[in-house]
């Protein structure tokens, strides 16, 4: 159980580390609409924020695989929900974005659901 537990913590942060590469690339290349398509997609699959934040992604699926096959689906994947708390956390100090009494009181809301969700291991 411990090693599927770590396993899925870094899930979490290689999921959540990678949002945070992409929002940073995504940042640099400014908004992408209907009237710059060719060119945002030049500067997207250019940007090494972006290419690094799928490269997180990429070995955090490679980590989901191996968990998938040791646990149930049901009780990993509230897990990773986690990602969603970490990110709502960090957002407003990496990137400088709003926290509101409402996001904190959806932020509690999952954490008590993985808590729920983390109880029932067998």
């Amino acid at each position: 159980m411990i090693k599927n537990l770590v396993m899925i913590v870094a899930t979490v942060f290689l999921n959540t580390a990678g949002q945070f590469m992409m929002k940073a690339g995504i940042n640099k290349i400014g908004k992408i609409g209907p009237g710059n398509l060719t060119d945002s997609f030049i500067k997207v699959v250019s940007s090494g924020y972006i290419i690094g934040g799928f490269c997180f992604y990429a070995v955090s699926a490679v980590l989901w695989v191996v968990i998938l096959s040791r646990s149930e689906l049901s009780w990993a994947f509230p897990m990773v929900s986690l990602s969603y708390v970490i990110t709502a956390l960090l957002a407003p100090v990496l990137l400088n974005e709003t926290f509101s009494v409402q996001r904190l009181a959806g932020i509690l809301v999952i954490c008590a659901g993985v808590f729920l969700v983390s109880r029932t291991f067998n």
